[in-house]
């Protein structure tokens, strides 16, 4: 391992989405950056990897590349204009195909995309380093064989298992028992499709009714296809395994040929925790627990909330009487009064009620708001050339990409 510095401006723990966003943003405004993972990319993430409409807006936005552009680089591993959702086996939305593709990505391909986007604009990465030892308040990590590295300014991207906070937790700046309430699992595992039909399986699939507070989803992919359940670990304790194979059995798919399963901890609205900062250390993404509060979208928040931090940084290394508190002040416009509405659409989904009538609410629902997304995106020019605009609208099937 050979450094470039001992003293950086910012060193960002985690490689992820979040942290080669920031790392990437941080760069191009000449902040002199060290990123530093446990793993060596590209490495291994099991993920269904859906990419909602603002994360390709981000995309755009931070690097100039569409939907087009990640699909000819072959970022973008499969995309579909077919989805499901179900109440176990049952259909509450048949097949149905839209105006918009649902973008999918495999994770250790976009992961390692957005790390060589950092590279190339000269940040320093080290990688397969374990960090011994985090010093939040002056700034400073210490890596296995006794080197300490400082820098001005610290970010933790390192996930939901996040060493940085564990620091927060440590020093009682976060406390543990808020931190677990709202903290989910999510089980994953995946089937080749050489050991499925041909054409099994090309639609997203969302399923209610195998787990509580929680849902499972089937995610296709070009070469296999992402099965899983994500639910909050209270409601569920001691039947997330369960969930996942009752939810394979009605799928009518052989668990012999299913891989492993692996957990991995969620951030189920773990947004609401205080506090995502402390003196010059800030916490992104998972780490900070913004995930989106009912259907756990992490890709997103990671590189959003690494944008947000990447402001506060700028506008604090311009002007230090500029307080890192921006940070959350942009967090609670934008983002924490959208999940605090989130979690009111949670209970409404969960409640009891809506649990024992099977969720035939929740059908009458989606019925009517699909007739007027359809109208609006069919009817709306300008929505449609908006979409145009941004390179959202892709004119392309599934059909020309299999070839």
């Amino acid at each position: 391992m050979s450094l470039q510095s001992q003293n950086y401006d910012i060193i960002i723990i985690g490689a992820g989405p979040g942290g080669s966003t920031a790392a990437y943003l941080l760069a191009r405004n000449n902040f002199k950056v060290l990123l530093v993972d446990k793993e060596f990319f590209p490495r291994y993430k099991l993920c269904g990897g859906l990419l909602s409409l603002k994360t390709l807006q981000l995309i755009k936005k931070i690097y100039n590349e569409s939907p087009e552009d990640l699909i000819k680089n072959k970022i973008i591993d499969y995309y579909t204009p077919f989805y499901e959702i179900t109440y176990k086996n049952k259909r509450v939305i048949s097949k149905n195909k839209g105006t918009l593709n649902l973008f999918l990505v495999d994770r250790t391909i976009y992961d390692n995309y957005l790390l060589s986007k950092a590279k190339n604009l000269g940040v320093e990465v080290l990688e397969g380093i374990k960090i011994e030892k985090i010093d939040i308040d002056n700034c400073k990590i210490e890596l296995h064989h006794g080197k300490v590295i400082e820098s001005r300014l610290l970010i933790g991207a390192d996930g939901a298992n996040s060493i940085v906070r564990r620091e927060f937790i440590r020093k009682k700046i976060i406390r543990n028992k808020d931190w677990q309430f709202n903290l989910g699992t999510g089980l994953e595992c995946f089937v080749n499709r050489r050991d499925l039909k041909k054409d099994q399986y090309e639609k997203l699939i969302l399923t209610l009714g195998f787990a509580n507070y929680g849902y499972n989803w089937l995610f296709p992919n070009k070469d296999k296809i992402i099965l899983g359940v994500g639910a909050l670990n209270r409601k569920n304790k001691g039947k997330f395994v369960r969930a996942l194979k009752n939810f394979i059995s009605s799928l009518n798919i052989n668990t012999e040929k299913i891989s492993p399963i692996i957990a991995h901890p969620v951030p189920y609205g773990n947004f609401s925790i205080k506090c995502v900062y402390k003196n010059k250390t800030i916490l992104i993404g998972d780490a900070a627990g913004i995930v989106d509060p009912l259907w756990g979208e992490g890709i997103y928040y990671a590189q959003k909330t690494a944008e947000f931090a990447v402001l506060t940084i700028i506008k604090h290394f311009e002007d230090e009487s500029v307080p890192l508190t921006h940070y959350e002040t942009l967090l609670r416009k934008s983002i924490y009064s959208e999940f605090k509405s989130t979690l009111k659409k949670r209970w409404l989904l969960y409640n009891k009620l809506n649990v024992l009538l099977k969720y035939y609410p929740v059908q009458i629902f989606l019925l009517i708001y699909r007739k007027i997304l359809s109208f609006l995106i069919h009817r709306s020019g300008s929505l449609r050339e908006l979409l145009k605009k941004q390179h959202l609208l892709v004119s392309i099937s599934p059909n020309d990409y299999a070839s």
